[in-house]
């Protein structure tokens, strides 16, 4: 590396012209051509002393395009580069999170030289201790992978690579020195031990152009040839693909898709035009899914992150420019717009094709959501085309930022137009990240069905455009649903008690003839899941209102706690016609656990005495049962303990103790200073479940009495404490 480097600064001032003169040629058109990226400089840094890399403007944005290698004819003139994510404050935080999905887009261009290229770039993901100063050597390194310069042994090698990473490689030069001879098993040039250019002597990567992975950092990276102090290597190519031509000229895209939960990447390159930027199909597109495991990198459940990439290099023979560019990013800023059409009345969504009644009020919503977290560039105030569709009668409307109120309202004259022409104020940046353009209508009386047409919103400014189409719907004449609640908005319950809830369906508040609501049904949702509902005609009450229904919720819907029951009327004939919605909530109690049954007295069997030890089983009659109202995946545990000793009438101590069989084993039941026996455990499965405990116990399980050879004949009691715990 510092041989490179004085090599740089020896020759600086001679190599300067033959750069201008022969490379930027190259560089030129590559710049002219260049596809819009996102501005690098404040999202990525370059990697240490030894890092060729710069960042130069496009003809769009400036500081977008990362030189990673610069093309150049002198062969002192021996590069490896890299650029890296950069970390730090929220909007500099660029980091890759291999515990989440990621998405990334690239553009890369390996110079104009076909075969002639150099090496070319990698995509790497790394938590090397360098972190951002992290680069490797040059040539077939292509400053990420080892550096096999010395020829003696892989360790070296391991050593010289960046650490904890994981590399896709873009081959743009197949390194097979001395390719002629068997590599199959060392050779005997001595001259050919230490060369840095045999990474691509196997199968098929010895034959052109490559895409392929690894880990740079591990020894099973490579294959060594020869012996420790005469070594050569040959590197293990995982998943390689044949690429036809890299350094045609022309810039190539790469996405990059991670899935976390399965850990794999998969990749696409050339699937987009460079012109167009469509997506494309064809023989020159290669595609791939490739197992990563972020612990090789130092990827850990609690922190994902790691640096992500692009490394380059040239050899001392080979170079190219080798640019890259972001096209897009998860980890970068980004604006996503929304368009709504809102019924504020029936506080529902107007769908294609919808009804909507007389006097609903509806809002025409167009909604802006920057992405602070990572964003590094702002979007400057748009131009607004913003068309008010007839015949509904505007009455409001304007700008607000963030969820603040409206400060840029439209006036009166405005909202009289058939569309609003103006810009808004302010920008989008760190500070706002929101911008909100709405503007609402009152559907006005009609004599029969009237149509309101689509509409398109159109927004443009320096940096940013779109345009955001709202569908037709239709006004309905005469009716408008309403439903209110006739009973308390919160219901405390016990865990086994049903809700009743009574609602009251009018058209706009005037009640419905008898006839006419077999029309119409209620639909309920409960904590957002449909729920099975009659028809509204079959629970209406009598003595009530026309209208008026009463519902029973049973206790078997709802879960211990708060829940929400939503409900809202409908035409059976149109889903689009329906009323408000309206939320009742019902809180049910916690359910209990404790014993449903436990026998006040048990007995073990009578037994004569024979002046040996004995184990007495017990008597039947023992009773034991545990409830468990709580809900399914409660877990408790039954331990027992003695809590008096046996004795006679007279206080005579029994020699002896009871033991507790379970699972084969014997356990004695001690007093109250030593630890209770584990009687029985379980994991509930439904909302209430009862278990007898001593229904399972067999002749030879549950409690017993074991009595010394010395027990006295006599009427022995105690009193075993049984305890129920709520176990994790």
């Amino acid at each position: 590396m510092k041989r490179w480097l004085m090599g740089i600064v020896v020759g600086l001032s001679l190599l300067l012209p033959m750069i201008s003169g022969q490379a930027n040629a190259d560089l030129d058109h590559a710049l002219a051509t260049a596809p819009q990226g996102v501005p690098l400089d404040n999202l990525f840094s370059m990697a240490g002393s030894d890092n060729f890399t710069k960042l130069i403007d496009s003809p769009l944005v400036p500081s977008s395009v990362a030189q990673i290698t610069v093309d150049n004819p002198d062969n002192r003139f021996v590069q490896a580069g890299a650029i890296w994510s950069k970390t730090g404050l929220a909007r500099m935080n660029n980091q890759f999170n291999m515990n989440a999905e990621e998405h990334i887009a690239l553009w890369l261009y390996f110079g104009n030289k076909g075969q002639e290229a150099g090496s070319g770039m990698a995509f790497v993901l790394q938590n090397s201790d360098r972190k951002s100063r992290a680069v490797a050597g040059a040539s077939q390194s292509l400053g990420v992978w080892g550096n096999n310069r010395n020829g003696l042994g892989v360790g070296l090698v391991v050593q010289t690579a960046i650490q904890n990473s994981w590399a896709l490689e873009f081959d743009s030069h197949v390194n097979k020195n001395d390719a002629d001879k068997d590599t199959s098993k060392p050779t005997n040039n001595p001259s050919f031990y230490g060369k840095n250019d045999g990474f691509d002597l196997e199968k098929p990567v010895n034959s052109g152009m490559h895409i392929a992975s690894g880990y740079p950092g591990e020894a099973e990276t490579y294959h060594q040839f020869g012996s420790d102090n005469r070594a050569y290597f040959s590197m293990n190519h995982k998943q390689p693909k044949m690429v036809t031509n890299f350094a045609d000229g022309q810039w190539h895209h790469l996405t990059l898709d991670w899935q976390a939960d399965k850990k794999q990447m998969t990749y696409h390159y050339n699937d987009r035009d460079p012109v167009t930027g469509m997506a494309r199909r064809g023989v020159d597109v290669v595609q791939d899914t490739v197992a990563v495991d972020p612990i090789k990198l130092g990827a850990t459940a609690e922190n994902g992150n790691v640096y992500w990439g692009i490394t380059g290099s040239t050899s001392g023979y080979k170079s190219e420019n080798a640019l890259a560019m972001v096209d897009s990013s998860d980890s970068l800023g980004k604006i996503t717009p929304h368009a709504t059409l809102y019924n504020l009345t029936t506080k529902r969504p107007v769908p294609a094709g919808g009804r909507v009644a007389v006097g609903d009020q509806l809002r025409y919503q167009y909604q802006f959501d920057y992405d602070a977290a990572t964003s590094n560039q702002d979007i400057q105030s748009l131009t607004m085309n913003l068309p008010l569709p007839q015949p509904l009668t505007w009455t409001a409307g304007g700008v607000s930022y963030d969820r603040d109120a409206i400060s840029e309202p439209f006036s009166l004259a405005e909202l009289t137009q058939p569309e609003i022409k103006k810009a808004w104020k302010e920008t989008l940046d760190k500070s706002r990240n929101r911008v909100t353009v709405s503007a609402t209508g009152t559907v006005p009386a009609v004599s029969h069905e009237t149509t309101v047409p689509a509409v398109t919103a159109r927004f443009y400014g320096p940096n940013y455009q779109t345009q955001l189409p709202l569908p037709s719907y239709r006004i309905q004449p005469g009716v408008q649903l309403k439903l209110a609640n006739l009973g308390d908005v919160t219901q405390q319950l016990g865990h086994h008690e049903d809700a009743t809830v009574r609602v009251q369906l009018t058209n706009n508040g005037e009640p419905f003839a008898v006839d006419e609501l077999a029309g119409y049904r209620l639909r309920a949702k409960m904590n957002g899941q449909t729920i099975s509902m009659t028809d509204l005609a079959d629970q209406l009450v009598a003595g009530q209102p026309v209208g008026t229904a009463q519902l029973t919720v049973k206790s078997a819907l709802l879960k211990p706690g708060d829940n929400q029951l939503t409900l809202q009327a409908e035409d059976k004939a149109d889903a689009q016609v329906h009323s408000n919605e309206i939320q009742v909530n019902l809180t049910r109690g916690p359910g209990t656990l404790g014993f449903a049954e436990v026998s006040p007295q048990a007995d073990f069997a009578t037994t004569t005495l024979t002046g040996t030890a004995q184990h007495i089983q017990r008597k039947p009659g023992w009773r034991l049962t545990v409830l468990d109202e709580r809900g399914p995946q409660q877990r408790w545990k039954l331990f027992v303990q003695q809590q008096t000793p046996f004795r006679t009438a007279s206080g005579q101590l029994l020699s002896g103790h009871v033991i507790f069989m379970r699972d084969h084993e014997e356990q004695p039941v001690g007093d109250q200073s030593q630890a209770a026996v584990l009687v029985a455990e379980k994991t509930t499965a439904s909302d209430s479940e009862q278990t007898s405990v001593s229904g399972s116990w067999q002749a030879d399980q549950g409690p017993h009495m074991l009595v010394n050879s010395d027990t006295l004949a006599g009427k022995y009691q105690g009193v075993l404490e049984w305890r129920l715990q709520d176990a994790p």
